[in-house]
């Protein structure tokens, strides 16, 4: 032992390890093995981790009931959505269809192919707009998903999710299989991911239900009925909202604003649909919650005011099939700016029997009038376009091969430079009574020669119809008024019409008998007070305003020419326009019909003449040599046209090889039994077949009258 061993220990004490030793002078391995126990631990902690978290997810655990039913929901949402936005862009594809021809037809005029599409399109329009307002009364009120719709739902979804993976791991393995590379950069971010994801474990819970499907009122387990597409009228919230419609530039913009103007006077209406752009402005059908298309006539003058418009541009048109719903339309600029052109009409080129079709309604359409045996009213005060229209009928009357124009203006003015291509003119009371006379001794003439089947006149050239034009009716003589009136009665089986102008509707004689009698019914800017008497009393309360128009003169025209018209087929409150003639114009084209000859009334001033023509045969004869153009018509021709009119009497001969010779035995038998000795010719065709002339025919007539 030496003096620096300590007392008491053995000398192999030296050497042994201390229990208490520190990592830092613990031997290397060992340290080493403790730190791959820990990062293999906590990497196994990741995997357990992220195993639970993707069978979380797998299993839809994640989502609460409520987030499952509230997706479900708005797939309902999602689907009553679609359907009314497909329905108004396929209603705004209509619209801008038809705004897209009125341009047109404004600027350029239309074309037959084209009015007949816009026709097509707007009936098309309505139906449209019919059921898109249908839609959008039906409120969205959905069917809540139950617990088993649920449960359904999370199972189709974690079918769909395990799909995914299972794309998703594939994809994988062939990835790395065909670049095993992708290994080296692959393992090493899983074991990071493992390693990060093995600090703290899962909180495996219902998330929040996401802000996209709590932000839809409508996906609430306490939806309220709601309907979408519509403007609600609040007047307490209206009452300051712009109304100025000269400047508006989109429809949403002008809807506001009409439904702002509305609400300001008071209107109950339930809801104004989307407004549409026209050629002239803005139009908006509004439906009513109380009340009638009276209430919102009676601020006409008032809205015209709110919108910043001229007198009398805002008009309203009542529904006939639904009375809450009226139109709105807004004139914010001329709608017959550029009306189409007068056409063409050649000497004895148009018939009476076809309708007059020059005068437009603000939505371009042109309005038929026929004018056989169908008489008419026109009210207009001075200055308000009367002989725009009466200058307008009558280029259509002396330009047809089967009617006459009989001028009467007892103030000495009548068709002025058209009174040349009249029949016959009187421009005193005195001969406008005697004219009255003379056409109503015709009337009664023709009324008594009518045949046990027929109960109309039977209009041909050579048995024309006539077109009374009687201005100024006001200054006729009394017996001139009665036989007015008498005449008005007699039009209808005698195709003898009358055409009467007048200042005051409800003058003399003819404001008792004008609601009966005249089918037609024009009214110009005039009175309220004529509206009442040439329509009905509650008229104007209905939309019928001619009277918020203003007459106008050579300056300054205002509304001359625009009109409102109650006729047959045609019963609508809408604005018209008569295209005008200019009076060199008119001239021009009477004397070239003067100079190509005109019908007349000779051959049936007579009472046998009367009857020859309005036999089925001569009536026949005369028609085919007119549609044929042609002095000369075959038996075989004249036979082709009786039979289309009597085809069981005229076609009896069609087996037998002498059809034509039987055929040319009854042609002669029934002109002989109409009192008519007319010769057969000879035709200028190969084999010189027997035939008629049209001259021989008019000589027998003229002979029996």
């Amino acid at each position: 032992m030496t003096d620096h061993e300590p007392a008491g220990l053995a000398p192999e004490a030296e050497t042994a390890p201390d229990e208490q030793t520190t990592p830092e002078t613990a031997p290397a391995p060992e340290k080493h093995q403790g730190l791959a126990r820990r990062t293999t631990s906590r990497i196994a902690q990741g995997s357990r981790h992220l195993a639970a978290s993707l069978r979380h997810t797998l299993t839809t655990s994640h989502q609460s009931d409520d987030e499952i039913r509230r997706i479900l929901v708005q797939r309902q949402l999602d689907a009553y959505e679609a359907v009314r936005d497909s329905a108004r862009e396929e209603l705004g594809d209509v619209r801008r269809r038809i705004t897209k021809l009125e341009l047109i037809g404004a600027e350029e005029g239309w074309t037959p192919e084209q009015r007949q599409e816009v026709k097509v399109l707007r009936e098309e329009r309505k139906r449209r707009e019919n059921a898109a307002r249908s839609m959008a009364k039906a409120p969205f009120v959905p069917a809540q998903p139950t617990a088993e719709q649920i449960r359904t739902a999370r199972q189709k979804g974690s079918v769909r999710r395990v799909l995914g993976l299972l794309v998703l791991l594939g994809a994988s393995v062939a990835l790395f299989t065909y670049r095993p590379v992708f290994l080296i950069l692959a393992v090493p971010a899983a074991v990071v991911l493992l390693w990060w994801a093995g600090r703290q474990p899962p909180a495996l819970t219902h998330r929040p239900v996401p802000e996209r499907l709590l932000s839809r009122p409508e996906l609430a387990p306490d939806i309220a009925a709601i309907v979408p597409g519509t403007v609600t009228l609040m007047e307490d919230q209206e009452e300051q909202r712009e109304t100025d419609m000269r400047e508006v530039t989109t429809a949403d913009d002008a809807t506001d604003r009409i439904s702002a103007a509305l609400a300001k006077r008071k209107l109950k209406v339930e809801s104004v649909d989307p407004a549409v752009r026209t050629a002239y402005g803005w139009q908006a059908d509004v439906t009513l919650s109380d009340g009638t298309v009276a209430d919102v006539s009676s601020v006409l003058r008032k809205l015209d005011t709110d919108f910043r418009v001229g007198t009398g541009r805002t008009l309203v048109e009542g529904s006939t099939e639904d009375s809450a719903i009226v139109t709105l339309r807004v004139l914010t600029s001329d709608p017959f700016a550029n009306p189409p052109a007068i056409p063409a009409r050649p000497p004895l080129s148009c018939s009476i029997l076809d309708p007059v079709s020059d005068i437009v309604s603000i939505d371009g359409d042109p309005l038929p009038l026929h004018l056989t045996g169908s008489s008419m009213i026109v009210v207009a005060a001075m200055g308000g376009g009367k002989s725009s229209l009466v200058r307008n009928l009558a280029d259509y009357v002396t330009a047809c091969r089967d009617a006459v124009a009989v001028d009467v203006d007892p103030s000495g003015r009548g068709l002025g430079p058209q009174r040349r291509a009249a029949l016959r003119t009187a421009y005193t009371p005195k001969d406008a009574e005697d004219a009255l006379r003379w056409l109503l001794e015709e009337g009664e003439r023709r009324t008594a020669v009518l045949g046990e089947t027929e109960d109309v006149w039977t209009v041909t050239p050579e048995a024309p119809a006539i077109v009374v034009f009687l201005d100024e009716y006001h200054r006729l003589t009394p017996g001139g008024k009665r036989m007015a009136v008498d005449l008005l009665r007699l039009a209808r089986k005698t195709a003898l019409s009358l055409v009467v102008c007048t200042q005051d509707a409800t003058s003399g004689v003819l404001g008792d008998a004008v609601a009966d009698v005249f089918p037609i019914r024009v009214l110009l800017p005039c009175r309220k007070a004529d509206v009442g008497v040439t329509l009905w009393q509650s008229a104007v309360s209905e939309g019928w305003t001619p009277h918020h128009l203003t007459p106008g003169d050579r300056n300054a025209p205002h509304d001359a020419g625009r009109c409102f018209i109650w006729a047959p087929g045609h019963k609508r409150a809408i604005l018209h326009y008569v295209p005008h003639i200019k009076a060199e114009e008119a001239l021009k084209r009477a004397q070239e019909r003067v100079e190509a000859g005109l019908p007349t009334l000779t051959l049936i001033q007579g009472g046998k003449a009367a009857q020859a023509a309005t036999q089925p045969v001569v009536a026949v004869m005369l028609d085919a040599f007119t549609a044929a153009g042609t002095d000369v018509l075959t038996v075989a021709e004249l036979l082709d046209a009786l039979a289309a009119v009597d085809p069981d009497h005229w076609n009896q001969w069609n087996d037998r090889p002498d059809r034509l010779a039987m055929a040319g035995r009854a042609i002669k038998k029934a002109l002989k039994d109409a009192g008519l000795t007319v010769p057969t010719v000879r035709a200028d065709l190969p084999k010189r077949p027997t035939a008629y002339r049209l001259e021989d025919l008019k000589t027998a007539l003229a002979a029996a009258a």
